[in-house]
């Protein structure tokens, strides 16, 4: 696998180095970790907003007043 070389600041590096599960683990692996719990959790926000959605829809188009337009 290549290599390369990012620029961060030196405040990210201390924040990413308190993140490793061993000292000698590689910055790599703890990136890699974060980015999936990134993905993890983002799945699970676009499935918690779509519930709320569709219950609040639900409660905005099911109801008698709509009814009566429906039976037009």
């Amino acid at each position: 696998m290549s290599k390369t070389t990012i620029q961060i600041d030196e405040a990210i590096k201390d924040r990413l180095k308190n993140l490793k599960i061993h000292p000698r683990e590689p910055y790599s692996d703890v990136i890699s970790r974060l980015l999936a719990l990134y993905h993890d959790s983002k799945d699970d926000y676009l499935k918690l907003v779509q519930r709320i959605q569709e219950r609040k829809m639900k409660e905005l188009w099911d109801n008698e007043d709509d009814q009566i337009w429906d039976d037009l």
